[in-house]
């Protein structure tokens, strides 16, 4: 347990009802006595008692009406002493109480420094402590979802069940190198190498959720293309709920990529407005078809709008056959006009998935037919997130230490098959145990520890 005790505005500066600062630290309760007049004494309150009266300055003046909320360690966020103040929010009641805290001894603390402390005192393991700020950061309810499985043990479960099951073959490895001639149960390879087959999928299960829990955590990209003036600005800016984009009947009006975000049923979509894909007639044109088919590729999915107060062109379906490489949606719009384009049947080349797709039939112009164009691009984005029954968000480090593990049981479990000695068996096995280690903070380092908690804001 550190030595130091440490404060910090736990909610946002500024203007507001209430802010809360946390304190933290071996001399929380003295200090609070010293600085709280009410009808009880922090020190000798009970614990998760909520006590009500003043802080006071210096000279015994009044600063400010609060609330203290009591919570002593070890069964604390931090394991240690913990105080929560609650005053009046804005800038002055709460910078008051800080320098009073200050002027007795208490330091600020660090970004994440209450996380930190509370994983150092083995309240939570390092991949619960990162949940914190992801939960913070999530952009998404999903997202939020994800984070909050995570920081109740969802990924740290999951990890713990198989270091425990890695744990017994390593210790029956190691128990017939060191004692071969002892009478020890022998080492069945076919149950070696099943356990660390079945490890294997189980980290690759976790990998796969990385890349799923990235789109949720990050947003899908969809972007929106056409031939010019077929209402896809018009689209976007009703996707979006704001006038973004210019709308006008004057074809390429659009000659540059805009996003927005639009949230589908808990996920978040990033949607980009493009240019009409056409013959360029000018360098400048030119350059905005390019960034469009950029745009494409870069995509996970796309909607495609077709004008059906038209006949069908070779462009349109070009344009189909180029979106459709990957997850694609077909918006027809226009449709409070007469109906021109053949719509039964329309083919989106390159897809693999379908051989044709039915139209979302849509008008912009009159608000006609989004909500089941919404619909639509929910079950398009699960095409690439998957039904997310069971997400964990893991993060970019998690995912390294992961992929390192899943290398070393690859190995051992190659070797088991091939009846190698056992010593390399176990060598390949406690180095997938010390890389699981990293992700739980079971083997950290300092360094490591610094630059992950560096990223939290201060008050967390």
């Amino acid at each position: 347990m550190t030595e130091d005790t440490i404060a910090a505005l736990a909610t946002a500066p500024g203007e507001g009802a209430i802010s809360c600062i946390r304190v933290s630290g071996s001399d929380t309760l003295s200090v609070c006595d010293k600085i709280f007049k009410g009808k009880h004494t922090p020190s000798t309150a009970r614990d998760r008692s909520v006590l009500l009266g003043d802080i006071n300055d210096g000279d015994g003046n009044a600063i400010d009406q609060v609330l203290l909320t009591i919570m002593r360690g070890p069964k604390s966020l931090t394991g240690e002493d913990v105080v929560e103040i609650t005053c009046h929010g804005g800038i002055i009641a709460p910078g008051l109480v800080l320098r009073r805290l200050a002027e007795l001894g208490v330091r600020p603390a660090d970004p994440g420094e209450f996380t930190r402390r509370a994983f150092l005192n083995g309240k939570m393991d390092l991949a619960q402590a990162e949940a914190v700020c992801e939960l913070v950061q999530a952009s998404s309810e999903k997202a939020h979802r994800v984070a909050l499985r995570q920081l109740k043990g969802d990924l740290s479960g999951k990890l713990e069940s198989v270091e425990n099951r890695l744990l017994d073959l390593l210790i029956l490895l190691e128990a017939n190198i060191d004692f071969p001639d002892e009478d020890i149960e022998s080492i069945e390879m076919d149950r070696v190498e099943g356990g660390l087959g079945q490890a294997c999928e189980e980290l690759e299960g976790l990998l796969e959720a990385h890349r799923r829990g990235q789109y949720v955590k990050d947003g899908l990209d969809m972007v929106i293309v056409g031939k010019p003036n077929v209402g896809k600005s018009s689209i976007f800016n009703r996707l979006v709920e704001k006038d973004r984009v210019i709308v006008s009947d004057h074809p390429g009006t659009t000659r540059d990529v805009v996003d927005g975000l639009v949230r589908v049923n808990g996920l978040m979509l990033r949607v980009h407005d493009t240019a009409g894909i056409r013959r360029a007639g000018n360098p400048v044109e030119e350059e905005a078809v390019r960034r469009t088919r950029e745009a494409v590729e870069r995509a996970d999915l796309a909607l495609v709008v077709i004008d059906s107060s038209a006949p069908l062109s070779g462009e349109d379906r070009e344009i189909l056959a180029e979106a459709g490489a990957g997850p694609c949606l077909v918006a027809a719009n226009k449709t409070d006009l007469p109906a021109k384009a053949e719509l039964a049947g329309l083919e989106v080349a390159g897809t693999g998935v379908a051989e044709s797709l039915e139209p979302v039939r849509i008008s912009a112009l009159e608000g006609w037919g989004f909500d089941d164009l919404l619909e639509s691009m929910k079950k398009l984005a699960y095409t690439k997130t998957g039904t997310l029954n069971y997400e964990i968000i893991v993060s970019e480090r998690h995912a390294a230490g992961l992929r390192s593990s899943l290398e070393s049981l690859s190995r051992a479990r190659q070797a088991a098959g091939d009846g190698i000695s056992p010593e390399f068996i176990a060598s390949d096995l406690r180095h997938a145990l010390d890389c699981l280690g990293e992700v739980t903070g079971r083997q950290i380092s300092t360094q490591v520890l610094d630059e992950i908690f560096s990223r939290f804001c201060i008050g967390k």
